[in-house]
């Protein structure tokens, strides 16, 4: 019995270690952690997404304070745990661990205030880790007027809060004369006032308050300038610019610009000019020549101050915009050079015909015409078919992108954009007819009778932020080609496109779907002629 009883206590002790040297080879699932919708308080705009690089950009205004700003919404993927940075909390133990689409859904002892002074890391906790950035711009209108300023910008240090003011070499620092010294907003009260410290023969100190509560302290510095005038910001178009700068106080102002390597300089028209401030302008140039290089330089009563260089922006041709090239592989018409509206480098253009020939068996509802059916050699000829196989029913269309037909989600077979370089646009023009049919499927909007063709142009920059849109939507039957114009309204004027497309279509709604169902409200027979598009750049 002793015997037996060792036998299996060497056994038991043998599968123990075995057991220990055992490695956990199963691996976690991979879950990225990833914010989706983040709001604060006094947001102004959208929140700008990189994700990337995990960065989020958010834009508040004057009346927020950014260094206790609560957050009011916070949206990750229901896997992810959410950890900012402690030291950036105004109440870490306050701050929630989990996605909050209101306040009001957070306990009463719940702090989600954030010190945003400075960009702030959150992290995100899935079974890995994931760092998320988050930085927030405060729009404040500063305004800053001295006697006897000169033409060179005051300098502003945001983040240590040091402003410098330049005067004329005349000036005497024992008695400088602040007119407006708006630093933190137009609620904001400087300690001491400023218009009654006048002795800068050193630099002097601020206290700035909003709405009772100390934001931080201004260190002002008056330094001497003999610039007159100063171009500091161009914002250069294709056919124009946008111009901002300084002058001195008290004096009449110019600005002239030349293409860079000639004589002769080009006053700009006094009603292109405007006076923005007690020493700031801005102006437009219009009329200019794109892809080139000019010369922009302001006067204050004649004199110069430093010539500014800067290139207009490029304009790069869109290929088949008067719609006179296409290609027929079989049932299929495409808008291109070659049978491929997906990844060949000639393929700009893209429609719905794979889809409509493929799974739906039909004939191609978007096609070439010409003769009177064109305005100008060949134009585009698209129409809204049922039934349709599989989806109920195809709107015609035409766009800058891609298409390739996925019947498991038929609503993602388009991928509408592609890349762009060229100079930004601010009109899309052409020529169109149209032939409006009543209401034959489909239940959204749900107030249609007769359907509607759409028109529009949307630009991306390169974190795919939408930055400018236009559209032309048409309900009535227009039996001869008319020509339409769509000003193109940008939300940025600063940012350059990377991503542009052009959409035509023959119902509007034509590419709303619930599932594989397409739910858009759309007249079967609609037809959308179109043709010669251009875009303007004025």
């Amino acid at each position: 019995m002793l015997i037996k009883a060792l036998k299996y206590s060497l056994v038991s002790l043998l599968l123990l270690n075995m057991s220990s040297c055992i490695e956990n080879d199963i691996p976690y699932p991979y879950i990225e952690g990833v914010i989706q919708e983040i709001q604060v308080e006094g947001m102004q705009g959208e929140a700008v997404f990189n994700n990337q690089a995990r960065t989020i950009e958010l834009t508040i205004g004057e009346d927020a304070f950014i260094d206790s700003l609560p957050i009011t919404k916070l949206v990750a993927n229901t896997e992810a745990l959410i950890y900012p940075d402690s030291t950036a909390c105004i109440k870490y133990s306050g701050f929630p661990e989990f996605s909050f689409s209101s306040l009001s859904e957070l306990p009463a002892n719940a702090n989600t205030a954030i010190n945003f002074t400075k960009p702030v890391n959150f992290l995100l906790k899935t079974y890995q880790e994931y760092w998320w950035k988050i930085t927030v711009k405060q729009e404040i209108e500063r305004t800053i007027e001295v006697e006897n300023q000169s033409g060179t910008a005051p300098s502003l240090d945001l983040y240590n809060h040091i402003a410098i003011i330049y005067v004329n070499e005349d000036a005497d620092y024992r008695n400088i004369k602040i007119n407006k010294l708006n630093l933190e907003g137009s609620k904001t009260v400087l300690e001491p006032a400023a218009e009654t410290v006048t002795d800068f023969t050193r630099p002097r100190v601020f206290k700035a308050y909003r709405n009772g509560r100390y934001i931080c302290d201004w260190t002002v510095d008056i330094q001497k300038s003999s610039v007159p005038a100063s171009v500091e910001k161009v914002n250069a178009w294709a056919t124009k610019a946008y111009i901002n700068g300084s002058f001195r106080t008290g004096t009449e102002l110019s600005v002239e610009y030349r293409v860079q390597g000639e004589e002769a300089w080009t006053t700009v028209d006094p009603a292109n000019v405007t006076i923005t401030g007690n020493t700031t302008y801005s102006a437009t140039l219009v009329g200019l020549n794109n892809a080139t290089n000019y010369e922009v330089r302001a006067l204050a009563n004649g004199n110069s101050g430093e010539v500014y260089s800067f290139q207009t922006e490029t304009i790069v041709p869109i290929p088949n915009m008067d719609f006179d090239t296409w290609t027929q592989s079989g049932k299929t018409w495409y808008p291109n050079s070659v049978a491929n509206n997906y990844d060949d480098p000639q393929a700009y253009w893209a429609t719905g015909n794979e889809g409509v020939t493929s799974v739906g068996n039909r004939d191609s509802n978007v096609i070439p015409v010409d003769g009177t059916d064109a305005y100008k050699g060949r134009a585009v000829k698209m129409q809204t078919i049922e039934p349709m196989t599989l989806v109920g029913a195809a709107a015609g269309n035409i766009f800058i992108g891609t298409y390739k037909t996925n019947v498991v989600n038929p609503s993602s077979s388009p991928v509408f954009g592609r890349e762009y370089s060229g100079a930004r646009p601010t009109k899309l023009k052409g020529y169109y007819k149209y032939k409006s049919t009543p209401i034959t499927a489909g239940t959204k909007p749900g107030n249609l009778v007769n359907d509607q063709c759409h028109i529009y142009l949307r630009l991306w920059d390169s974190l795919e932020n939408e930055i400018a849109y236009g559209e032309f939507v048409g309900s009535e039957t227009v039996t001869q080609y008319t020509p339409f114009e769509i000003d193109i309204e940008y939300k940025n004027m600063e940012i350059k496109p990377a991503k542009i497309t052009i959409v035509a279509t023959s119902s509007k709604y034509g590419g709303d779907f619930e599932g594989l169902k397409v739910v858009g409200q759309v007249g079967s027979g609609s037809t959308l002629w179109v043709d010669e598009f251009e875009l303007s750049y004025d």
